[in-house]
């Protein structure tokens, strides 16, 4: 799985400049932290009314940092729930769990290597 498209990453900061990179991708990494909060808390139905938010919001900013399992798993997601073929599912919160988890410590490392 790629977690983190380091080639996305590049590019972004060539369009935005190397000096804004550390502040969206601290923003990026702070909504993943966000995200994980609330699928950690509540009922199966609670958590998958935020994992269908969650997900459409996760598919163009997944996208613009590079984050493509994340987008992929989110765009899958925001499909099911187009065609009503989304189940209450612990498993796809679980999944989402992992994948935001992984995308998040991929950035993290990534800023630290960044700021040396």
């Amino acid at each position: 799985m790629n977690f983190m498209n380091r080639d996305k990453v590049e590019q972004l900061s060539k369009e935005i400049g190397q000096d804004n990179i550390p502040i969206l991708l601290g923003i990026f990494t702070g909504e993943l932290v966000s995200y994980q909060e609330q699928l950690s808390t509540g009922s199966l139905s609670d958590k998958m009314a935020s994992m269908k938010e969650i997900c459409h919001a996760l598919k163009s900013s997944a996208a613009s940092f590079g984050a493509e399992s994340l987008c992929q798993f989110a765009v899958d997601i925001d499909a099911q729930v187009k065609n009503g073929q989304l189940a209450e599912d612990q498993t796809q919160v679980d999944h989402m769990l992992h994948n935001l988890s992984q995308t998040h410590r991929c950035y993290l490392a990534f800023l630290q290597s960044f700021e040396e």
